[in-house]
């Protein structure tokens, strides 16, 4: 078995001379030195160590602190603080870093040891959390995928459908200044907010746009279908409040709840942008396209009805200044 390869980040070279020393006696390999930043991430491009000593007080713009934070988002490796700050300051500005360890000089090679290994035990741990984690999504982007080329095959949709609804809605997040775990909300109630459509009768579904009495009831239960069908899952985000209230009009004319204004999660105000705005521009049997920038108008009469102007907005700075296409 290959030895750890350990890097010490230390000013003083006698001291990270000795550290190295001690490092070698358990078995380590750790043959470099850096005294500042600089020299750290370069040696940690060249050696590729499994972790990281750093002392806090570094000549250069970095100290060891911020040194750690780069290291971390850039390398993903265990950082170990070697200091002979208590200060609470100091202490403070490292926890945000999250080090696996903060030892203070002068310290006993015994806790050195123990320190690393436990390291070096909790971040091979998180890497298998984070390889798990990934399995994960992939098998739920599986799910989500097969569930809505189900939805697409029997609704009146075409192909792609829900794909450009998903692009527009993630690019609308994005301009409305959502984070990323939000905008990933948003994507994935784009690829299932019509799964409720499998529960009402094609003939129902074939031309929504002609609907009354009967069918137009059948036809306005999907999100609450849709809703029942995606409570049970434990998703991260509200999907299923989002799926239930994409149908919602901004002024409560919508439906199913008649929700209107901020009553209505802003996700699923950006989700009726996006189905509106590929609804109307898409080709059916019994329906011709509008061309986007009639499509656009007509978005944009409803703004405040229908839609929120927030998102309407939005959706016209996309396409209108910053050349956003659908296809």
């Amino acid at each position: 078995m290959n030895a750890k390869k350990i890097l010490v980040v230390e000013d003083e070279w006698i001291v990270g001379d000795q550290i190295c020393r001690n490092l070698r006696s358990f078995g380590y390999d750790s043959q470099n030195v850096a005294a500042s930043a600089v020299e750290a991430f370069a040696l940690i491009e060249e050696a590729k160590p499994d972790l990281v000593l750093m002392d806090i007080v570094l000549p250069g713009e970095l100290d060891g602190i911020e040194a750690a934070e780069r290291i971390r988002s850039r390398y993903d490796l265990p950082v170990i603080f070697l200091t002979a700050h208590t200060d609470g300051d100091f202490i403070f500005r490292a926890k945000q870093t999250r080090p696996f360890g903060y030892l203070i000089k002068p310290f006993n090679k015994m806790e050195l040891h123990t320190n690393i290994e436990m390291a070096l035990h909790r971040h091979q741990l998180e890497k298998e959390l984070q390889d798990c984690k990934k399995k994960l999504d992939l098998t739920l982007q599986g799910v989500i995928d097969a569930l809505t080329e189900i939805t697409e095959m029997r609704g009146p949709h075409s192909a792609g459908h829900h794909q450009r609804v998903k692009k527009l809605a993630i690019a609308l997040a994005a301009e409305l200044g959502m984070n990323g775990f939000q905008a990933e909300g948003v994507s994935l109630a784009a690829s299932v907010y019509d799964i409720g459509l499998i529960n009402v009768p094609m003939e129902v579904i074939q031309d929504t746009s002609r609907l009354t009495g009967i069918k137009l009831s059948l036809y306005r239960t999907y999100p609450t279908i849709g809703y029942g069908i995606l409570k049970k899952i434990d998703f991260s985000w509200p999907i299923a409040d989002i799926v239930l209230q994409h149908r919602e009009y901004y002024d409560g004319t919508g439906f199913p709840r008649g929700m209107k204004g901020e009553e209505i999660l802003q996700e699923a105000r950006i989700l009726a942008v996006a189905d509106a705005l590929e609804e109307l521009t898409s080709h059916r049997i019994y329906q011709r396209g509008l061309p986007q920038e009639e499509a656009l108008t007509v978005i944009s009469n409803h703004s405040g009805s229908r839609y929120d102007p927030e998102v309407v907005a939005a959706c016209l700075r996309l396409f209108s200044e910053k050349g956003f296409r659908t296809e």
